[in-house]
């Protein structure tokens, strides 16, 4: 008889058939998000290569332009000072003259740039990275004549500049030089001996010509899609650290310490890649965030073992309001939420399936994978290791059941012995069953130790042995800056690489990033259950427009959550006190309810845990929290609509019981909420009359920034 085996094709248009159609809507919903965030996080202009500008170094720029000097941009970088001090930037101009140069600062003179933001309110803050005007000499109505051809900036510090322009009258770029070269053949050949030692020295320093390589990058506009947040700015500075290579800096060396050294590494490829702009920094924490989103929905199918309840709680998280926000900015918690979501979900498969006989390998491989991207997760946010203990927790759960499983089975064969030698009257027949029974027991006995073997080997490879290999290998790129940040004299360390990167992860361990805005947003992390108060990340509010991007969770979706989590956890509780299994509480339901509030609970509590006792916490931090705290939404529906007997009614053409009626009502008020919110999640200007009405209302304690 002919045995016809599927091709690889066939086997895969049969995989496709058998996708829902949920399933299907779900993989647009993560198409359209990441649409979304690649169209809404920044353009892709470049400011190009980077100057390091040492301290009271000078650069002399000659102006090649028969037009007026009317404006001077400039988009610095990382400033070596203290985080929140002013650098003063000091500039002169001079004509081009048959004495030399006569420089004068009219017009002209000096600017403070706060570093990361001026904590004393006299420099200016988001400066880091952001294109500012410098001056605006037209607007006084005055100019700068023709003949003034030569600009001088004396650096007060150690700093990164990224781009310097300067503009005329009608907002074009004037042409500019700093070589020798190019100066000597502007320069009048009788004038030139007394301006070539300036352009001598401009010639010694290296990447000098960095400053006006992106002429056209000048980004206009006060909102988040045309600048970096503060908290942004660490991320891009920790990336300038890393090129830098082995360029000294004098001063406080600045450098993001709230993290692993995998975080910066995926903005540093986006910078790679597409050059320094808005779209480069971004674009993987919107890949990370529609890759959540998809986990999300996995995660749901394999809980709810429903698509609808899944497709819910996928749409709660990418609309919810973080995702939306943090999701869509250069920082990594997108990242570490992909990683620990995607480790919960694999050991959670662990847990509730086991490792099966027939396929032992493939089906340990849960775990496997679950510690690998643990393992991914503790390289890039040292503080993941609250979310392995619960995992480790799971895993032992998981082990328990699969012991369980394996005294059952035993416990059956046993029984089936007995049964037929209850019965038999022959001897010899009798003791063959026993030896039957001895032989499948050991058969099981061997079967069991062989999954307890790969699963624990798998759990310590992946746990321990990959988390260690992973921080090792990300920090390699990050050596010479945990260098400069660790070792008392940077030229001469003494430093092993283990102790320099264990200075790195206890370092994770607190949160030192501070911003303009760090001290108004700052909340318990126990604050998050009851969304006691929103953060504010980027604000370019006037007395005319309201311009800010808020970090706030949907306010009926944590008034949800918080009812679900008490529903839930009171559930729980009447099941346990009353008698289990033959509690009037009890469902054929309930051991699948139980078992996913312990799943989510545990996500909960381990999230929460990572942060609780920091100071500076704000709801910036409760990125993956929120994951867990909505699944408490669909959980609670779930559990109401199982155990709901009413009479089906027929609504927009679908037959509902109560519970799915209620729960449309409540997903109408999140969509409303939602749209109301939208000018806080992209930075859209509008009438702070608007902004009150529209979500100035949805903290409970303002921070100075949200409350209107």
């Amino acid at each position: 008889m002919a045995v016809f085996r599927k091709t690889g094709s066939e086997k895969f248009k049969d995989r496709l058939a058998g996708v829902s159609k949920l399933t299907w809507v779900a993989v647009i919903l993560v198409f359209l998000f990441i649409i979304a965030g690649a169209f809404t996080i920044g353009g892709t202009k470049s400011t190009g290569k980077s100057y390091f500008a040492e301290k009271d170094s000078t650069v002399i720029f000659y102006l090649d332009s028969t037009s007026s000097l009317d404006e001077i941009y400039i988009n610095a970088g990382t400033i070596y000072t203290a985080v929140g001090s002013n650098a003063e930037l000091k500039f002169r101009r001079s004509t081009i003259g048959a004495k030399g140069p006569s420089w004068t600062t009219s017009y002209l003179g000096s600017v403070s740039l706060g570093n990361i933001y001026s904590a004393d309110g006299k420099g200016i803050s988001d400066a880091s990275y952001n294109w500012l005007k410098l001056f605006d000499v037209g607007e006084s109505g005055n100019s700068i004549s023709t003949s003034y051809k030569l600009i001088e900036i004396t650096f007060p510090c150690d700093m990164i500049v990224n781009e310097i322009l300067f503009l005329d009258e009608s907002g074009k770029v004037i042409p500019v030089y700093t070589s020798k070269e190019d100066a000597e053949s502007k320069i009048t050949a009788s004038y030139w001996q007394y301006y070539r030692d300036l352009f001598n020295a401009n010639d010694k320093k290296e990447g000098i010509a960095y400053l006006t390589d992106s002429q056209d990058s000048l980004r206009t506009g006060k909102t988040a899609y045309s600048n970096f947040t503060q908290d942004e700015a660490y991320t891009l500075t920790q990336v300038d650290n890393l090129l830098l290579g082995k360029q000294s800096v004098e001063g406080t060396y600045i450098a993001s310490s709230d993290f692993g050294p995998l975080a910066v590494l995926f903005p540093l490829l986006g910078v790679l890649l597409f050059g320094k702009s808005l779209f480069a920094l971004r674009i993987f924490s919107v890949l990370f965030a529609a890759a959540t989103i998809a986990v999300v929905y996995a995660f749901g199918k394999d809980l709810f073992k429903n698509d609808g309840f899944a497709f819910l709680f996928a749409c709660l998280f990418a609309l919810g309001g973080l995702a939306l926000t943090i999701g869509r900015m250069a920082l990594p918690y997108s990242m570490i939420a992909f990683f620990v979501l995607a480790a919960f979900h694999r050991m959670y498969r662990y847990y509730a399936v086991g490792i099966s006989s027939e396929k032992p390998v493939k089906t340990a491989c849960n775990v496997l994978f679950s510690g690998i991207f643990f393992a991914l997760a503790f390289a890039a946010d040292p503080k993941s290791l609250f979310s392995g203990i619960a995992l480790l927790i799971l895993f032992v759960f998981g082990m328990v059941r699969q012991a369980k499983t394996y005294a059952a089975e035993r416990q059956a064969v046993r029984k089936e012995m007995s049964d037929k030698n209850a019965v038999e009257k022959n001897e010899d027949v009798l003791l063959r069953n026993i030896e039957v029974c001895e032989e499948k027991e050991k058969s099981l006995r061997s079967d069991y130790g062989y999954k307890n073997r790969i699963a624990v080997l798998f759990f310590l490879i992946s746990f321990f042995v990959a988390s260690m290999l992973f921080v090792m290998l990300a920090a390699i790129p990050s050596h010479l800056s945990y260098v400069r940040l660790y070792e008392a004299d940077p030229q001469s360390p003494a430093l092993g690489i283990f102790r320099i990167v264990g200075k790195a992860i206890k370092d994770a361990f607190s949160l030192q990033n501070t911003t303009g805005f760090t001290a108004a947003n700052a909340v318990s992390a126990f604050g998050w259950l009851i969304g006691l108060k929103g953060a504010t990340v980027f604000s370019s509010s006037t007395e005319t427009l309201y311009c800010a991007v808020n970090v706030q969770l949907n306010i009926a979706m944590m008034v949800s959550a918080f009812v679900g989590l008490i529903f839930t956890s009171v559930y729980a509780i009447l099941y346990a006190a009353t008698g289990k299994g033959k509690s009037a509480y009890a469902s054929a339901y309930s051991a699948k309810i139980l078992q996913m509030y312990f799943v989510l609970l545990l996500g909960l509590v381990s999230s929460l845990l990572s942060y609780a006792f920091i100071g500076n916490v704000s709801t910036v931090q409760s990125y993956l929290f929120h994951i867990f705290y909505l699944g408490f939404i669909p959980l609670m529906f779930y559990t109401a609509y199982v155990h709901d007997n009413s009479e089906k009614k027929t609504v927009l053409g679908i037959a509902m019981n109560s519970t799915l009626r209620v729960l449309t009502g409540v997903v109408a008020l999140y969509i409303v909420i939602f749209a109301l919110s939208v000018p806080m999640y992209f930075s859209i200007p509008i009438f702070p009359i608007a902004a009150t009405l529209c979500f100035g209302w949805t903290t409970f304690v303002g921070n100075g920034y949200y409350r209107l």
